[in-house]
């Protein structure tokens, strides 16, 4: 008898192979944002929230997860349904509300029947970031009080999406230059010291950002792990949010 062919979506299958908000955010991201980071993690997916505590709303999201094609699929639909949200109304959100998210047909589960127990996995991952918020936040204000004390001016979340604007009104050349500038105060000193730079091809529907790796970084093992993430999260955390770096490998 033939297997049967278990089909998952294509929105599914889409999210899946491109995944915008993969990757994680430190202390110092939310201490430089004067926001709150929530981390949680329930089996193979681990969660990254930056919550303005003023609203007690998520400003960014962002996620790593392991276990192969369906916690991608998970983890990136979960990060663009919770950003804009309160931690309330993220925490509420059930793991059928993710699967309506990614259907073709209303009526038609997103993964095959063999699968849709992962969704279970939604409910007790957002319960571990409700329960890790209010040390979170205590941890926020705690250190904006600090900085405030030495004179620091710590930015608002409605400053950040002025900027986030700002960037999106700016012309491709525009955006060009100022990712270079980001590249040159904070990236391209550390590849210059080990014989590499980086250049930039192209900036395709404002967030992908298509680069070519020179002189070492070219044949680094680490140009599509650690240092395409340190680049990623460099112009993430000092430009737009949702910027992705994706490597030239044609030339």
């Amino acid at each position: 008898m033939d297997a049967v062919k278990e089909n998952f979506s294509k929105k599914f299958e889409d999210t899946a192979a491109e995944p915008a908000h993969r990757g994680a955010y430190y202390q110092e991201d939310a201490n430089d944002k004067g926001m709150a980071l929530v981390q949680a993690k329930h089996k193979d997916t681990k969660l990254y929230w930056l919550v303005d505590t003023e609203e007690d709303r998520i400003f960014s999201s962002r996620f790593f997860a392991y276990g192969g094609k369906v916690s991608l699929g998970i983890g990136e639909a979960l990060c663009v349904m919770t950003e804009g949200l309160t931690i309330s109304e993220a925490c509420s959100l059930l793991g059928e509300d993710i699967d309506r998210s990614l259907r073709d047909d209303p009526e038609v589960s997103s993964v095959p029947e063999s699968k849709s127990a992962v969704f279970e996995n939604v409910e007790k991952l957002l319960k571990a970031a409700e329960e890790e918020y209010p040390a979170a936040k205590a941890t926020a204000f705690a250190s904006r009080t600090a900085k405030e004390k030495e004179g620091e001016k710590v930015p608002t979340a409605a400053e950040f999406s002025i900027n986030e604007m700002a960037w999106l009104g700016m012309s491709k050349e525009e955006k060009i230059s100022q990712v270079n500038l980001v590249l040159d105060e904070k990236v391209r000193a550390a590849l210059n010291s080990d014989g590499g730079n980086v250049s930039i091809l192209d900036i395709l529907d404002d967030k992908k950002i298509i680069i070519q790796y020179q002189g070492a970084c070219g044949s680094c093992g680490s140009s599509i792990g650690a240092t395409l993430s340190f680049i990623e999260n460099t112009l993430r955390n000092n430009i737009y949010k949702d910027l992705v770096v994706v490597p030239d490998t044609h030339l």
